[in-house]
């Protein structure tokens, strides 16, 4: 070997230093590099089981709250619906009162109209009667007095289908 120029006693050292090298750079650093890159890769594979568990979350939380989103819709249009019906019966209500208020008033209308007319009939009556007693005061020339008169008046009303109080029935 020596016409090439290696010198076999070297190159015996040399690769015995390397061998050396090699043994102390496997237990000093590739062993510490090797573990570090499979802690990392552990820690990578971690986060991104992680993150896919996170997304599975995301989309359940999703479905949840569109779940609960189409309960509020539905719930929000019940009580809509609800109000509506409430309306509904309290407007219906307000009508039957309003309704029965205007027949109570038409009522009343009513009764006092007839009052008035009974009144009226009787007015009538007793002017009737004043002047009839009048009349006969002048045809007989006696001089009656008043309850003389009434009775009398009161007496032919009778016998012509009257009470004399003017709730005869008017013809």
């Amino acid at each position: 070997m020596g016409a090439l120029g290696i010198d076999g006693i070297r190159l015996l050292w040399q690769l015995i230093n390397f061998l050396i090298l090699l043994f102390i750079l496997q237990r000093l650093l590739f062993k510490p590099i090797l573990r570090l890159m499979d802690q990392r890769a552990e820690r990578i594979r971690h986060s991104v089981d992680e993150a896919d568990r996170m997304q599975k979350l995301a989309d359940e939380i999703r479905d949840m709250n569109e779940v609960e989103r189409d309960n509020a819709r539905k719930e929000a249009a019940q009580i809509l619906e609800n109000a509506n019906r409430q309306a509904e019966q309290y407007r219906e209500t307000q009508m039957d009162r309003a309704t029965k208020e205007a027949e109570l008033f038409l009522e009343r209308a009513r009764d006092e109209i007839r009052l008035e007319r009974d009144q009226a009939v009787a007015d009538v009556r007793k002017q009737a009667v004043d002047l009839a007693i009048l009349a006969a005061s002048k045809v007989v020339e006696t001089s009656l007095d008043q309850p003389q008169h009434y009775q009398i008046v009161e007496r032919f009303l009778r016998e012509a289908g009257g009470d004399g109080n003017g709730a005869a029935s008017a013809r």
